[in-house]
């Protein structure tokens, strides 16, 4: 019982790390939709990019934006599945 806890919480955590990390990547795409914002060129607006570097500074184009923030999605998606899973499979007692 205490492995499917520790299993549960570790769950949990990346639930919440993929859904920032989504919500980051998603508010970076919006911010590349808006030309108005940036010179044309394509850029990153991201607290993941400010704090670890994570996009590099190398030619990001629109569609690599996009596929990241749908990859980022379908993961979070899927650990939200597992969380409900583990969630309705907890012991009863």
């Amino acid at each position: 019982m205490n492995k499917l806890k520790t299993i549960r919480i570790a769950a949990a955590v990346l639930l919440l790390i993929s859904l920032f990390c989504t919500v980051d990547l998603g508010l970076n795409f919006l911010y590349n939709t808006e030309p108005g914002l940036h010179d044309g060129s394509y850029g990153t607006c991201s607290v993941l990019h400010a704090v670890f570097g994570i996009f590099g500074d190398s030619g990001w184009s629109f569609e690599m934006f996009f596929r990241a923030f749908q990859n980022a999605a379908w993961i979070t998606y899927a650990l939200g599945v597992l969380n409900v899973a583990l969630y309705l499979c907890r012991p009863k007692k």
